[in-house]
């Protein structure tokens, strides 16, 4: 095994102008990288704004902006193969963000790839072209292998890595909240949170676009992205979930609200091309356990393989079951510490950059 110790790392999030998404893997991708390689390598200067457009945006000729984000990509790869040397390029992006040529040229010029993706179960089509070519694929979804498999391409299903820097002890504060859900609104999160504050659930609720005209460019480009807005106003738990949300959590602000939580809630569903509910591992499945939280999230089986139940995280089968263990914790917080902290312990030393590397290299 040729252990990672040169690596030129790309995440297209991270080169759009703003948003969520870009500090985000900023921190836990480049940043988690590069405190554990001897050299990290990124790009400069390459701007995807054309590829993370809003959906509702007009359509727009998008081949010549690919096209020359991709030949100055490959540039800087093969420039730093010859300068430096190098052991892999690691990336997350779609199969929209890069002509595959550039993989395939780097991969003939002795250096592997390998693409992260953590969509798959539900967008897979989006990364296919890409899954392809690269040397290695590294996916979340447990779900997802068999249309891995199906391309007869090479694959690791492993969870997400993290930079520990970015995941502060949050545990054991003084309680003033029982539970909190923290995130952006979707029609399906939407009515499950509905459906437990009418089961009598004391939720509160933080994260971008609860508003009706959300605050912040990022908030109203999240919501257009998504195909939010007028969408969640019309749903019928809306009105009821509405009045429980407290707005927008900055980054800055979330150790010390999360000290504050006796339980965070977990909702990790969307909808596939064909409108069904998926249940799939989601970051903050291993975000909040990392920061100490006693985490319930809807059972599956990438939470199960990241994760002890019962000891690590909680999960729940149906929202009839979290509603009951909801109310159920807020009279055990002694079991709600024990579950945070081990959680906390699991994720530092099972979901990091200096574990997942390791793993990474042998797949390769």
């Amino acid at each position: 095994m040729t252990p990672l110790r040169h690596v030129f790392c790309v995440v297209a999030y991270c080169h759009a102008p703003s948003g969520h998404y870009r500090s985000l893997w900023q921190r836990h991708f480049y940043d988690g990288l590069r405190a554990v390689v001897d050299r990290l390598t990124t790009p400069v200067g390459l701007d995807w704004t054309w590829a993370r457009r809003p959906a509702s945006d007009p359509a727009a000729d998008r081949a010549d902006a690919c096209a020359r984000t991709s030949e100055q990509l490959a540039e800087q790869i093969l420039r730093t193969r010859a300068t430096h040397g190098l052991d892999a390029v690691i990336s997350y992006c779609f199969a929209r963000d890069l002509d595959p040529d550039v993989v395939r040229r780097v991969v003939a010029a002795g250096v592997p790839w390998v693409n992260f993706f953590c969509d798959s179960t539900y967008r897979f089509d989006e990364v296919a072209p890409l899954a392809r070519v690269v040397s290695l694929n590294w996916f979340v979804e447990h779900a997802a292998i068999p249309d891995y498999r199906g391309l007869g391409v090479p694959y690791a299903c492993l969870p997400y890595a993290f930079n520990p820097v970015h995941l502060p002890d949050c545990h054991g504060g003084p309680v003033s909240r029982p539970v909190a859900f923290i995130g952006m609104p979707t029609g399906p999160r939407v009515a499950q949170l509905g459906q437990l504050l009418a089961a009598g659930v004391p939720l509160e609720l933080r994260g971008p676009g609860w508003d009706a005209e959300p605050a912040g460019e990022a908030a109203r480009q999240a919501m257009r992205f998504h195909g939010l807005g007028d969408h969640l106003r019309r749903q019928p738990h809306w009105p009821l979930v509405h009045a429980h949300a407290q707005g927008p959590l900055p980054d800055e602000e979330l150790p010390a609200y999360l000290r504050g939580c006796q339980v965070v809630l977990g909702l990790n569903q969307a909808l596939d091309a064909h409108g069904r509910h998926l249940s799939y591992l989601k970051l903050r499945d291993l975000e909040f356990p990392g920061h100490g939280c006693c985490y319930l999230t809807e059972h599956n089986a990438d939470v199960a393989a990241a994760l002890d139940i019962g000891r690590e995280v909680l999960t729940y089968h149906s929202l009839e079951e979290a509603a009951l263990l909801l109310r159920e914790l807020q009279h055990q917080p002694a079991r709600a510490a024990q579950v945070g902290a081990a959680g906390r312990q699991r994720v530092l030393a099972a979901h990091t950059w200096a574990a997942r590397l390791p793993q990474l290299a042998a797949a390769l």
